[in-house]
């Protein structure tokens, strides 16, 4: 079956579940039709995506793609009834025109590519272009809901039942968010499902394991290393991580901590003027791809879970990237909460 994806931005350095996803499809013997409106924003990319086969075609320049919507016009594609019934309903912050135009580059490549289905990722803009897709070509599309997406991004939870009413089905990665999901939008409610994120487990090889003996206690490190991976923003609670590594050093315990995250430079504590990578035992570095991750990971003692609710109610109910780390049934290493782990767990 030939499959398309629509991206906003492809690929995206912690949006690991996506390149898995894509690649268990093509091990089925899925053709995958990869679109994106934008390029990534680094170089860097994880080093398994050399085998995903379907190359990565990019929207053209904002003049091309003005091109194609007087194009659409004259021919009698272009979607004038949805695109004024989206701004009168939404307003014009949710720019319905522009997602109309953009759709248009994927509609395009969908229809020379025959591709009879698409699956895009996230209930925000993207998954807004989407609908312009389907109205415009009639190729029916899927939907992932993440959490960050439709609990707080998207801003409008009418738009988020139209969103979901339009799409074939709508994956949510958690029980939480599908019931959440199924809340908001119930007339979905019977076609949203909990899709876990694969990971696969063989690039994770299980070593350094301390096997359990009845009766006999188990090896403990002399200096106890904590990681914690994420974007370096405030909802990730990395300030709970430093607050924690304060009352441990109190105490006298003999650990490092290391931090991997984007945005080292700009990330200012919650509460302080200080720069996260001012902190003592801790180090911070960038974003790294998989390969080197998996070395860091490997050294840790513990794995601490970047994630923490929100006022807002918006929470990254379990992060899919994160889940690349928490393999400690691997490597025998123990994932835990900072709450847990200061509680003696």
């Amino acid at each position: 079956m030939r499959l398309g994806y629509l991206y906003s931005r492809y690929p995206v350095l912690s949006q690991t579940f996506c390149d898995a996803e894509m690649l268990e499809l093509e091990r089925r013997d899925h053709e995958i039709v990869l679109g994106s409106l934008y390029p990534p924003k680094t170089a860097l990319r994880h080093e398994y995506l050399t085998r995903l086969r379907a190359p990565i075609r990019y929207a053209p320049s904002s003049r091309e793609l003005d091109a194609l919507a007087r194009k659409a016009k004259r021919k009698g594609r272009w979607p004038t009834a949805l695109v004024a019934e989206h701004e009168k309903k939404y307003g014009t912050e949710y720019k319905a025109a522009l997602r109309a135009r953009n759709a248009l580059f994927f509609v395009e490549l969908f229809e020379r590519e025959r591709v009879s289905h698409f699956h895009v990722h996230f209930a925000n803009r993207a998954a807004h272009t989407a609908m312009f897709v389907k109205a415009i070509s009639a190729i029916p599309f899927s939907m992932t809901a993440h959490g960050q997406d439709f609990m707080s991004d998207l801003g409008n939870d009418d738009l988020l039942r139209e969103l979901c009413a339009s799409a074939e089905f709508v994956g949510a990665e958690t029980g939480y968010s599908r019931d959440l999901l199924a809340a908001r939008c119930p007339e979905s409610r019977e076609k949203t499902f909990r899709v876990y994120n694969g990971i696969d487990l063989s690039r994770f090889p299980r070593r350094d394991v301390l096997l359990h003996l009845p009766g006999r206690a188990e090896a403990r490190p002399s200096e106890i290393r904590f990681l914690s991976v994420g974007r370096l923003v405030a909802f990730k609670g990395f300030h709970v991580l430093i607050d924690a590594c304060a009352e441990l050093q109190k105490r006298g315990l003999n650990f490092d901590c290391e931090i991997i995250g984007e945005g080292v430079n700009e990330f200012i504590l919650p509460g302080s003027n200080r720069k996260i990578t001012s902190w003592p035992r801790c180090s911070v570095a960038t974003f790294l791809s998989l390969l080197p991750r998996q070395t860091n990971a490997a050294r840790a003692t513990f794995f601490r879970q970047s994630s923490r609710k929100r006022w807002r109610l918006e929470s990254q109910s379990f992060p899919p990237p994160s889940l690349e780390f928490q393999n400690s049934l691997r490597i025998g290493k123990l994932v835990c909460s900072l709450r847990r782990a200061m509680r003696g767990h």
